[in-house]
């Protein structure tokens, strides 16, 4: 018996997503950022502004350390040039006494000049530290985030993990359920094979 022939359906193009698929695959998509990007971003804008921090007390701590410098180089060229001030320490070393004059003892430390005052850092408006120095927008995004405490939210480092699972997630979900298609790809489907009738065995009956 002569094979019967079959014939391939047309060619039938693929049309772009629906609508619908395209707006939840952008959602989610949306999504999956917005939960990855303040995990990963917040702990290293943290990290700067700890080192703005320090490098602010540094800063101080060397404008008091050059006054010092300064203030000695001044006492040098006082010892050098000034007579007042050798007269002084001819009274302090040599116990050198002017005609008439007297010399009362004082408790130790009263007169002593005050130390400077230590620097101390304004306070932060967050747990980000970020300087003073920032853009007026990142400013006002800072304190929107403080107010609703989303900050120490995505910097608790027992919720970060779970924060990265569930935007790998999200992410997932949308090339898995709405991935995007676009026009110009085909897809070609073949009819089903048909069955050979059944013929009967001709002797047997």
């Amino acid at each position: 018996m002569d094979a019967i022939a079959f014939e391939p359906m047309p060619v039938q193009p693929i049309g772009p997503s629906p609508l619908g698929h395209r707006i939840m695959f952008a959602l989610l998509a949306l999504l999956a950022f917005a939960l990855f990007a303040p995990t990963v971003v917040l702990p290293m804008i943290r990290e700067y502004g700890a080192v703005r921090a320090e490098e602010a007390v540094l800063v101080h701590r060397c404008a008091a350390l050059q006054d010092e410098i300064d203030h000695r180089a001044r006492l040098i060229e006082a010892f050098a040039a000034d007579p007042a001030v050798n007269e002084k320490l001819a009274i302090l070393d040599l116990q050198y006494r002017k005609p008439g004059e007297e010399i009362l003892p004082v408790l130790p430390r009263v007169y002593e000049p005050a130390p400077p005052p230590k620097y101390v850092p304004p306070p932060a408006r967050s747990d980000l530290l970020t300087p003073d120095d920032w853009p007026d927008w990142a400013i006002r995004a800072e304190l929107w985030a403080q107010q609703r405490h989303l900050i120490e939210l995505f910097l608790d480092d027992d919720l970060r993990p779970i924060f990265l699972l569930m935007s790998a997630g999200l992410l997932i979900a949308a090339f898995a359920l709405f991935a995007p298609r676009t026009m110009g790809v085909q897809r070609t489907s073949e009819a089903p094979i048909p069955h050979r009738p059944v013929q009967p065995v001709t002797g047997l009956l």
